[in-house]
């Protein structure tokens, strides 16, 4: 920011002499005339060449001039970025995710915001589920996209889609005949078709069948042990990677049942060959949603709102996994 002398100097120099500077200043001409002096005292130079009319630099004061502009660009500069930001003509949002929802919607997401503001960077970072609390409370990630079932104390949690889990399987696999009467087709979880009849309550009749089981710090693999308990004991693939791509691919190449989402199923191609399981369990859904500790007075807070508000029109419609194909 200019000191009070600067700004002194450099009206000097637009007007081109102390009498003009001096009424737009509303300084009296011999005030400001010394105000001038104790600047070129403490620069140690003179900066005007009062021989001439109207006045003119000398070689400091074009160097002083000089740098007098170049902080009054910066501060320009810096008052245009933070106009930007709350007027959301221009800013970086960073957004961090660990679903595998979240990987098919983000870009769905992003194209409807970009479309409304273009200017506004968007930096995308994909991590394990246990870092995004640490990733907001670094402040290096403005919002994350989170299961609620995630514990993330003193930040705000949008939610955006409930997702209902079911068990993914192919038809022919082992063990699987005997559930057929209750099985769903892909069309039918798309729709969240799940007639009452058809849930399963009894988790034991899974036991035998063998499960494809993400690791251990996955939200997958906490859901699989408060629905099936010890009832899924029996052998299973361990893939140590959190990546339901994989696991679903794992699923329709014959290795193992698969527990998932509706929504997750939703990101998938249909494929005739597997069949699908609804689970009446209290822990059989979960809640896809945006959490981020933006206060009203920070300079993301408006990005932060308008991608959330964003978020939320796309989710806002009769069947959201549709939308998500």
């Amino acid at each position: 920011m200019l000191d009070t002398l600067s700004k002194y100097v450099y009206e000097v120099y637009r007007c081109k002499s102390v009498s003009a500077a001096a009424k737009k200043l509303y300084l009296s001409q011999p005030a400001l005339s010394t105000a001038i002096k104790k600047a070129e005292e403490e620069l140690g130079a003179v900066i005007f060449n009062r021989k001439t009319i109207p006045f003119t630099l000398t070689a400091e004061g074009k160097i002083y001039i000089d740098a007098i502009e170049k902080v009054i660009l910066l501060e320009q500069q810096t008052h245009d970025r933070i106009q930007d930001m709350y007027e959301i003509r221009g800013g970086v949002l960073n957004i961090a995710t660990s679903t595998n929802l979240s990987y098919y919607v983000i870009p769905k997401i992003c194209e409807l915001f970009c479309a409304k503001y273009p200017h506004v960077d968007i930096n995308i970072t994909p991590t394990d589920t246990s870092e995004l609390v640490g990733m907001l409370t670094k402040s290096t990630a403005d919002l994350v996209f989170i299961p609620t079932e995630e514990s993330a104390p003193g930040f705000t949690i949008i939610p955006l889609l409930e997702e209902n889990l079911v068990v993914a399987v192919r038809r022919d696999f082992d063990g699987v005949q005997p559930l057929l009467p209750c099985a769903l087709s892909y069309a039918d979880v798309i729709s969240r078709n799940f007639p009452e009849e058809k849930q399963i309550r009894d988790m034991t009749v899974f036991r035998g069948i063998d499960f494809i089981y993400s690791p251990p710090d996955s939200n997958i693999f906490k859901k699989r042990k408060l629905i099936f308990g010890e009832s899924s004991s029996s052998p299973y693939i361990n893939t140590h990677s959190p990546n339901q791509r994989l696991n679903y691919n794992l699923m329709q190449s014959g290795f193992g049942a698969l527990l998932t989402t509706d929504a997750d199923v939703a990101t998938m191609p249909p494929n005739n060959s597997c069949v699908y399981f609804a689970l009446q369990n209290p822990a059989a859904k979960q809640t896809f949603s945006i959490a981020h500790g933006k206060v009203a007075d920070s300079p993301t807070y408006k990005l932060v709102t308008e991608f959330i508000r964003t978020a939320e029109e796309f989710f806002d419609c009769e069947n959201p996994l549709k939308k998500i194909m």
